[in-house]
């Protein structure tokens, strides 16, 4: 058969050069790097939303307890006992169960002899994940975790514990929770904080804050067994042990999203450097302490008017402590 010239030329311009096809994988490369970010954007903007709605069910659920019981929920109810481990206690996220449609757990859960509840393993009432109680933005690793052979799921909230929560023998107990009961710290016999002793205004203060369980130079001290992993941190139970009120309580110790600031092998270009691991101890308990989130340049923070708002991490320390204080005085100007 002879092919025309005609028939030639159409079949060469029905196909593709090599060249052709390379220009059409670059646009289509293009559109994809432009979506991406949308796309990401679109996913992050509907877990930033579900967080919004997490800390708003926990600052209403703890508004009922309190219309409840006239009081808000302890940070945790501690006391002491002579077998390991000799404080025990019950945490505020455990008062807050039947508030938060998880009747079925605050029934069966025992308030008298907390460590029954980490009992049966990964099946243990202590190592249920709510959902309410974490951000999906939130890197958690694994959830529960397993601790010293106990279970335990974590939460991504903590309570307003003021300007500092930890060490609980240095707390300063000027926030909205803390550590209660015969064990309680810095003094014994600590009381529950009422919305009559929030002097500063329901809307200037703090009631939950955020708090990120992502943090790499954490995770390289922790390698060379200098503090505990930030995996670790934030148990809702909070059952066993003096630091626990750490678990479920953060404060403005720190700014917004603060971080180890240095790697371990960096650790002497720290300011002030780090020679050992009690200098390690201050960023330590800095980084237990801070509010921070998944959500890019800030954290959710729920006030005690169960409004939620998204708090920059630039924002003052001095106003983050304000907003952390429940009677300080501090008037617009100064916030």
């Amino acid at each position: 058969m002879v092919v025309t010239r005609d028939c030639k030329s159409r079949c060469v311009s029905d196909g593709f050069t090599v060249v052709e096809l390379l220009v059409v994988i670059a646009i289509i490369g293009a559109l994809v790097a432009l979506l991406l970010p949308a796309v990401q954007s679109a996913r992050e903007g509907a877990r930033h939303s579900q967080c919004v709605s997490n800390l708003r069910q926990v600052a209403i659920a703890a508004q009922n307890h309190h219309a409840a019981r006239n009081e808000c929920p302890p940070g945790l109810k501690q006391f002491e006992v002579s077998a390991s481990p000799r404080f025990r206690g019950t945490s505020l996220f455990t008062y807050l169960l039947p508030y938060v449609e998880q009747d079925q757990l605050a029934t069966d859960w025992d308030y008298e002899l907390p460590m029954e509840n980490t009992k049966t393993g990964p099946n243990a009432r202590s190592a249920t994940v709510i959902a309410t109680f974490v951000c999906p933005s939130d890197k958690i690793e694994q959830n529960p975790i397993e601790a010293a052979g106990r279970w335990y799921g974590l939460t991504s909230y903590g309570g307003n514990g003021g300007a500092r929560s930890i060490q609980p023998d240095l707390a300063t107990v000027d926030g909205v929770f803390h550590t209660t009961g015969p064990a309680s710290l810095p003094r014994a016999n600590q009381r529950p904080v009422s919305m009559k002793m929030i002097t500063d205004g329901a809307t200037r203060t703090l009631l939950f804050g955020e708090r990120s369980h992502d943090d790499s130079n954490l995770a390289s001290f922790v390698f060379m067994s200098w503090g505990e992993a930030i995996e670790y941190v934030g148990p809702w139970a909070a059952i066993g042990g003096r630091q626990r009120i750490g678990d479920v309580t953060m404060s403005a110790f720190a700014p917004i999203n603060f971080r180890i600031p240095v790697a371990y092998n960096n650790r002497m270009s720290a300011d002030p450097p780090i020679t050992s691991p009690n200098d390690f101890e201050t960023y330590k308990d800095r980084r237990i302490c801070a509010y921070g989130s998944g959500h890019p340049g800030g954290a959710n923070f729920a006030f005690a008017d169960c409004s939620v708002r998204f708090m920059n991490d630039a924002i003052s320390l001095y106003v983050l402590k304000g907003l952390s204080s429940r009677a300080g005085a501090e008037t617009d100007t100064q916030l």
